[in-house]
């Protein structure tokens, strides 16, 4: 009897000790879930001294995810534009088959930019042919939250 009770509390303490273990978060998150956050940085303009630019990323239960785009043309206009949308995940794409972009869909289907992750968390803008633009410009999107 005694060897018996041993065995079940040798059992419930392993048990224990495996359960602490275990993690809430998926081993693997998914791309909508990695992407979730805040973005900000100044990008580029033609016809004004920048495009200060805030991206919100919002997951959709790892199905999916919409974000929320403010732009505000430096030197022209201080109130942002705001675009909203759905965020696509896509895999190899480009001349350097990128494992993963993501691309900003606006609500009318036009594809408002390509976004290459770095490893640090920020985002890359990418030209609409998936290639990484030459700039002297700063084309990064860097995460806030």
């Amino acid at each position: 009897m005694m060897l018996k009770q041993v065995a079940t509390t040798i059992g419930f303490a392993a048990f224990a000790v495996l359960a602490g273990c275990a993690s809430n978060e998926p081993a693997n998150p998914s791309p909508y879930a990695q992407a979730q956050g805040s973005y900000e940085g100044t990008l580029p303009c033609a016809d004004c001294s920048g495009i200060r630019t805030r991206l919100d990323i919002r997951n959709q239960d790892n199905t999916g995810a919409s974000f929320t785009l403010n732009s505000t043309r430096i030197g022209q206009s201080e109130k942002p534009m705001k675009t909203t949308g759905q965020v696509l995940v896509l895999h190899d794409v480009g001349p350097n088959e990128y494992p993963l972009v993501y691309q900003l869909k606006g609500t009318n289907g036009n594809t408002i930019y390509n976004l290459l992750p770095l490893n640090n968390g920020d985002m890359k803008l990418l030209g609409r042919d998936y290639k990484q633009v030459q700039s002297s410009n700063d084309l990064t999107l860097r995460r806030v939250d």
